[in-house]
């Protein structure tokens, strides 16, 4: 479900599943000053918009187009599942449903001669992988390698050199390495193209020949190699650890003898490179200072490079190929900045574009180069979760020492001149060291929008992937300061009502979050935090042990003049040592996804609070995390945090319902804070164990 979980991945809440990852109509300028405040005006209440309807799966996701453009295809939420259906790309009414499984499709893919498609599922059952052909004309489906527990089939590649076949990865012989067999699509007959013993990652040419293998060492760094045709190899170069994630392979060109690629090595930014194989020559097609680029956009049959994609303050496609450029532009005015290429037909003429906003949920969009225009093949939420238009927009905020911050803001309500109108506001800082707030859709956003507030997800000190200027500012210490100015710039440019701000923070952003909050110069009214790092060092510790990459990305926020975390700054930023002193009313999330001592030291931070005159309530949620949308702590985390932002804010708040069951909810701190909430839970909410 990648096209649309990838929108996803900055809610507040997706942080339950380890952390990771900006405007529609940007402000003419970027406002670097602020604006003349703007009268608050009385309103008409809105009508809220259902948790249930927000936060649920799509029902609708992953289009596609036939390479001749003759069928459509695309996954629907029906019979329990993502199931495939398929229709003529000029009559969408002739949709033919072609699985029917609870499982549902995970992802699915065109031959190159249209007469294909290619899906994959997980069973529940065999806990595995499959990968089976559909034949569009018969409707016949096969599959693409054995059932047997534990064993993944997997597509790797198609091209049109072998249009019925495909390259596929079976994990049969050796659970760790997957050999490669060509596996033709219309008896399932397969021949071992490689065997493998040692490789991650194998990249294919167009003639489904493993041309490049790629091998992990034990300090996390890889080594590319040539995979020649007598069997032997050469070693193309290696890959640092810390540049793993920006280089990746692409695609080789029709020759088979030049790789497109991602490059960072020997760079603090990737960049998109070629290499000659037959002469070793790189040459460098695209680079943007400051700033990775993230993908790259080929035309399906010549390989050519049309377009390239940064996420920077906004998101943006740079034309590779000018020829491509007045399509990207038509189709940024049409769809505004964030939007991903999905598929094509052969010519390249028809596209499928997935697009949203940060307070609007995703849709997918046919567009036609001929003709300049954009149509909706379908929405991806329910009819009850999509928003009119976009009111989001980029900002950027001055802070006291002339830092420019980067945020988004997504008002409750605009006027006439879509210029925020006031309305209680919620700040949203980015949750963890390197990460980011996105321009992009958040369910959180329409959540808080529809209960009356506005939103403003902000980036911080220690936010990364922003540029230089964010680069050269990697000081975690200011990050308090930068919430604070925030919230005063806000109540200057009149886009919040006095009295009326809170902050909403996760992990480290929750640690942000109390430290601003008790900084007396702070304009808070409250806030909400969700597995705050309440003892920095102490998680630290336990990632060390248990999560080394997390600890890596932890520990570089706290290393300046070494490569050593300084763990005396960690306990200078530790809540539970640090701020003692909070007059305003909190709510602290705390979910099973933290470690024991975790919740040990949540607890004695929220007691201790509470005996100092804190408002607070303590939280614990105990559920399973098995994905985004089967995560049963999201709706209680959602609906308490509802009810004391009504309290505290004044918005609307919709009832309990049933987001309580299911899961154990405990209140050892503060139950009285909320009202309704120890009733909704029973009787053995209240104590500590």
């Amino acid at each position: 479900m990648k096209d649309h979980l990838d929108r996803m991945n900055k809610s507040i809440f997706s942080a339950l599943m380890i952390l990771a990852l900006g405007a529609s109509l940007a402000l003419t300028g970027c406002m670097e000053q602020p604006p003349e405040p703007v009268t608050e005006q009385q309103q008409t209440t809105p009508a809220y918009i259902p948790r249930a309807a927000l936060f649920h799966p799509p029902v609708q996701y992953q289009g596609r187009i036939s390479p001749n453009g003759a069928k459509v295809s695309w996954l629907s939420l029906k019979d329990g599942g993502l199931n495939l259906f398929i229709a003529n790309s000029d009559d969408p009414a002739s949709a033919k449903q072609y699985t029917n499984t609870k499982n549902g499709v995970e992802i699915h893919y065109w031959s190159p001669n249209s007469a294909f498609v290619l899906f994959t599922q997980h069973s529940s059952d065999l806990q595995h992988l499959q990968t089976f052909s559909l034949n569009v004309q018969s409707g016949e489906v096969i599959k693409l390698g054995p059932d047997q527990k534990n064993v993944d089939v997997k597509l790797q590649k198609v091209s049109r050199n072998w249009p019925n076949s495909a390259l596929i990865s079976i994990n049969d012989r050796d659970a760790h390495w997957p050999d490669l067999y060509r596996i033709n699509l219309r008896t399932a007959e397969r021949k071992l193209v490689l065997k493998n013993n040692k490789y991650i990652r194998l990249i294919a040419d167009d003639d489904l020949v493993p041309r490049i293998g790629i091998t992990s060492q034990a300090d996390g760094s890889q080594t590319w190699v040539l995979l020649l045709r007598d069997g032997q190899t050469k070693t193309l170069f290696q890959v640092p650890a810390s540049k793993v994630k920006g280089t990746k392979p692409l695609r080789f060109d029709p020759s088979g003898t030049v790789l497109y690629m991602l490059d960072q090595r020997n760079m603090r930014h990737s960049i998109f490179t070629s290499i000659d194989l037959l002469d070793g020559r790189r040459q460098v097609l695209a680079e943007v200072p400051g700033f990775d680029i993230e993908r790259v956009w080929f035309h399906p049959v010549t390989t050519q490079p049309l377009a390239g994609y940064i996420n920077a303050d906004l998101p943006q496609w740079l034309a590779l190929d000018q020829g491509f450029a007045p399509a990207l532009e038509q189709m940024r005015q049409q769809l505004g900045p964030h939007f991903n290429i999905l598929a094509a037909t052969s010519d390249a003429m028809q596209l499928v574009l997935y697009s949203d906003q940060p307070d609007r949920a995703g849709k997918y969009s046919l567009f036609n180069r001929e003709t300049g225009n954009t149509s909706t093949m379908f929405e991806t939420a329910l009819t009850a979760a999509i928003t009119a238009n976009s009111k989001s927009r980029m900002v950027k905020i001055i802070t006291r020492d002339n830092f420019k911050m980067i945020g988004y803001l997504s008002p409750a309500t605009v006027n006439a001149d879509n210029q925020p109108q006031a309305a209680p506001l919620v700040i949203i800082p980015q949750p963890w060291p390197g990460s980011r707030m996105v321009y992009g859709f958040d369910p959180q956003i329409p959540w808080l929008n529809s209960r009356g507030y506005s939103v403003l997800e902000i980036n911080t000190r220690g936010a990364g992937r922003l540029g230089f200027a964010y680069k050269k500012q990697q000081n975690i210490q200011l990050a308090a300061s930068d919430l604070l100015d925030a919230a005063k710039w806000a109540n200057k440019a009149g886009w919040a009502v006095p009295g009326k701000i809170s902050a909403l923070g996760t992990s480290l952003g929750g640690s942000t979050v109390l430290r601003a909050l008790s900084r007396p110069e702070n304009q808070f009214a409250c806030a909400v935090t969700l597995d705050s790092l309440v003892d920095i060092p102490g998680t630290y510790q336990w990632l060390l042990a248990n999560n080394p990459s997390m600890a890596q990305s932890l520990g570089s926020a706290f290393a300046f003049a070494s490569d050593s975390p300084d763990t005396g700054l960690m306990q200078q930023l530790s809540p539970h040592l640090q701020t003692k002193n909070i007059s305003k009313p909190v709510l602290l999330l705390h979910s099973s996804s933290m470690p024991g001592a975790s919740l040990e030291a949540s607890l004695q931070y929220a007691t201790q609070l509470k005996t100092r005159g804190t408002p607070v309530t303590l939280a614990t949620l105990e559920g399973k995390i098995d994905s985004w949308y089967d995560n049963k702590v999201i709706p209680p985390a959602l609906a308490v945090s509802e009810q004391f932002f009504a309290q505290c804010l004044g918005g609307l708040a919709e009832p309990f319902g049933d987001d309580l069951a299911n899961i154990r909810v405990k209140l050892p701190v503060g139950a009285e804070q909320i009202k309704g909430l120890s009733k909704a839970l029973g009787p053995e909410c209240c104590t500590q164990e």
